[in-house]
Formats: structure tokens, sequence, C-alpha cells
């Protein structure tokens, strides 16, 4: 299988960024080494590992995607590794986990940053026993899963720092890649715009087509979304456009936006802000700055407003 049949937007592009990419998904996919990918939101990092795994000797068998920061932390040994039977209160019948529906497959966990310590020790043990436990199980079960992992993170500072376990890092660290962010490979965005436009114009059996001062608008901006905000600025552009040629008015991007992941940490005040236009909704506020809901609950903490949230 060629990474085409998959999705060319990974080798869309004339940086030496996608050169490197694709060198490293053809070298992934020939061992059976665990795979860290790093990157910014948007940059693609699940799309890379579905093509790790479809150019792999796995390929003809499941690929599981499991994203850390959406399974919370009560939860999160049930989904992975399963339960029997009466193991707690709605435990009607046994399930098994995830891991263990994958026999033979590939396990992409991305935000893998964003686990708790405890839960990082319970799968180190996974990763080097290659067996998992259902909870209300004395037995154990072997699994046969081929890890990828992702993160936007800075996980070697979150060594430094305690937050995240060294055992794991230097275990999930076998094969590492990191994706840049569209703003440091600005030669590959027109290339990127007229594959999304080229996808629209399909649809639509269309032929529209980007203005000079279109495609400079688009090399302009930083993306701090990435790929996928590249892709949807596109896909607005070709609803709204009312003639066969995209205007530079036609693209609505969002200025001033920071560059790379939207940090609100240092803005206590922005922060209160947010959670005020969002009457206090911690999970609305959340998904306004962009944050998974432990990010957003560590934020919290660290300015000590979780007393101030439960009063209001």
């Amino acid at each position: 299988m060629d990474l085409l049949d998959l999705d060319n937007t990974l080798i869309i592009g004339k940086s030496a960024a996608v050169r490197d990419k694709r060198e490293f998904i053809a070298k992934a996919a020939r061992c059976a080494s665990h795979v860290l990918i790093l990157g910014e939101t948007g940059t693609g990092k699940d799309l890379m590992a579905r093509n790790i795994h479809a150019l792999s000797p796995r390929r003809k068998e499941a690929y599981i995607a499991i994203n850390c920061s959406d399974i919370p932390e009560e939860l999160f040994e049930a989904e992975l590794f399963g339960y029997a039977r009466g193991s707690f209160t709605g435990a009607f019948k046994e399930k098994p986990g995830l891991l263990e529906v994958a026999p033979g497959g590939t396990a992409f966990l991305d935000e893998i940053g964003n686990l708790s310590l405890i839960l990082q020790a319970k799968l180190l043990r996974v990763i080097e026993g290659k067996e998992i436990r259902r909870i209300g199980e004395t037995a154990f079960r072997a699994i046969d899963v081929r890890f990828i992992f992702a993160t936007n993170e800075d996980l070697l500072g979150g060594v430094r720092k305690g937050t995240f376990r060294q055992d794991l890092y230097y275990r999930i660290t076998v094969l590492k890649f990191v994706i840049p962010p569209l703003r440091e490979r600005k030669e590959d965005i027109p290339l990127l715009a007229e594959h999304f436009l080229d996808r629209q114009n399909q649809l639509g059996n269309t032929k529209k087509t980007f203005s000079p001062s279109a495609l400079r608008k688009l090399i302009s901006h930083d993306f701090p979304g990435n790929i996928r905000e590249l892709e949807n600025v596109i896909e607005r552009a070709f609803a709204f456009s009312e003639s066969d040629q995209i205007q530079e008015t036609d693209l609505q991007i969002e200025q001033g936006a920071a560059s790379g992941k939207e940090d609100f940490e240092d803005a206590p005040d922005q922060l209160r802000q947010v959670l005020e236009n969002c009457r206090w909704n911690k999970t609305r506020a959340a998904s306004e700055i962009g944050k998974s809901r432990r990010q957003f609950y560590r934020i919290l903490e660290k300015y000590q407003m979780s007393d101030c949230i439960r009063k209001n």
C-alpha cells in the first residue's frame, strides 16, 4: 500500500520536513518498535500513525485510535483493559478492553502526556509485560499490539518537573518524530491549499481556483491550527465564494491568534473572562480555549481558581 492510498496530505509539499516524514514512515513501518510522534494540534499525528500501520506487516489487523484526554481517569483501565462481569456497579456483562480486541494490530494512544502518574505506571507495565488484566480478574491476558504514541506536550519537560515518568518516556521514545508546525514550512501551504481546493471541486463538480492575492494571504498566516485549520479555511472559502476564483476576501482567517498552542496559562484574567462568558461551565470553557478537561483542571489548580469556580 502506498501512502497515497490512505491520504496524500502527508506527502504534499516541497519542504525538507515532508521528505523526512515520508522516510520516517517507511522505516517505522518496517520494524516493530514503539513510536512517539510529537507535534502541535492539527499537524496530522493520527494520520501519520495510520500510515505507519497501513504500510506495516500489521496492516490487515485492527488499528485502534485512543485519545487519552477523552477518557475520564476513573474509566481509563476499564476502557483499555476491560472488566469482568460484576466487577463494579453497572458491569452487567464482561467487556474486553480496547487493547484486547486488536490482536496483531496497532494501538494509537494520542495525548499520552495527559495521563496521570498512576495511569502512566499501569501503562508501562502493559507495554513491558505485553499483557493486561481485566478489572475484577486475577489472571493476566497476553496481548499482541504495536503501540504508537502522540502528544503536543513537552514530555521531557514533564520528566524534569516530575509529571511524566522517566522510565515510561524512554520506553516509548524508541522511534521519535517531531512534525513541524505549518508556520515553519510555509512553502508547503500553496500545494496543500490546492489539494484541499481540488477535493472540494471534485465534491461540487466545479473548477474553482485561487487568486494570487488569496494565496499570498494564506502564506502570510501562521495557522496555529496547522493543516486542520488550513483545510477548514479552504472549505469555508469554497462554500462562500461566488465566482470561479477564490478571492482574498473569501478567506475568513482569524487574525491575532497565538502561533502554536493557544496558552491561557500566563493570562489568568483572560481565563477568568472566558469562564464568566461560559457561565463558569468548565467543559465549555475548556473547549473555548482549545484545552482538554484534564489540561484545563491543571490550569485552574495552578492559579488556585478551583474554589472560586465551586462558589460560582
